[in-house]
């Protein structure tokens, strides 16, 4: 058998074509237990402990959804004392309005008092008044000098007054000069009337059998023979008032007159 040459005239022996082999052979070998190496460490670290981490974490989570659950619940406790506190807040206003009525109620009653006392005192004002004027003839003595917004003549006969009519302001100073042309009693009467009097005698006597029918009338002047007086007023309140002859049947045979007082 002839042996093979090369171009370059040298010849390849069969053992040294064996040996190309092997090298060739234990080359891919290398490259194959690279590529198994390489694709350990592609595929990355070991996750063998990757339960066990798992684990830990979903037991954090656990945890914090406790305390979310704790949170909630103090939450709740706060709402719970809230409303507990706006419900005191609600009674306490509810107190304070009651006291709130009690004590208007309170004040009413106390002003509806005070009307009651200055009704009490205007009346007693009037009783002393009137009094005053019953019992001190000369109570209302500075009438006498007082400057008179209006004079009056009023004559007693025949069971009637001449004038029969009066007309004045409220608050003014009058004198009415009255006198009796008859020898038969006759008085000038006027029942109740808000009034500052004072009555004087120029003659005669006022005194008279049934005078002490008479005495509670808050004008009453009396003359029991001819002769004449005066009556000053200064009256306080507007109104008609009557005034008359108290001696039994004379008023009723037409012996009556009118007082008008308008607003001063």
């Amino acid at each position: 058998m002839r042996n093979q040459t090369t171009t370059t005239g040298r010849v390849r022996s069969p053992f040294g074509i064996f040996r190309i082999a092997l090298t060739l052979l234990a080359t891919v070998i290398l490259i194959a237990l690279a590529g198994i190496a390489c694709g350990d460490a592609e595929e990355g670290p070991d996750t063998s402990n990757e339960p066990a981490a798992t684990a830990d974490a979903d037991e954090h989570v656990d945890d914090a959804d406790e305390h979310v659950d704790d949170a909630d619940e103090h939450v709740d406790g706060a709402d719970d004392q809230a409303d507990d506190a706006d419900a005191h807040t609600d009674d306490a206003d509810a107190h304070v309005d009651d006291a709130d009525a009690h004590t208007d109620g309170d004040d009413d009653h106390a002003d509806d008092s005070d009307s009651q006392t200055d009704d009490a005192d205007a009346h007693t004002d009037g009783d002393d008044h009137d009094a005053d004027s019953h019992d001190d003839p000369e109570a209302n003595a500075y009438l006498e000098a007082a400057a008179k917004e209006a004079l009056f003549l009023v004559d007693m006969s025949l069971f009637s007054y001449a004038p029969s009519v009066l007309e004045v302001e409220a608050g003014e100073v009058i004198e009415i000069a009255i006198q009796n042309s008859e020898a038969v009693l006759h008085d000038f009467t006027i029942d109740k009337i808000d009034a500052d009097v004072h009555i004087s005698y120029l003659g005669g006597t006022g005194q008279h059998v049934h005078e002490e029918a008479a005495k509670d009338a808050d004008v009453h002047f009396a003359l029991t023979e001819p002769a004449s007086g005066i009556v000053h007023l200064k009256i306080h309140e507007p109104g008609e008032y009557v005034f008359y002859c108290s001696v039994p049947g004379h008023q009723e045979l037409g012996m009556e007159g009118t007082l008008t007082v308008t607003e001063g």
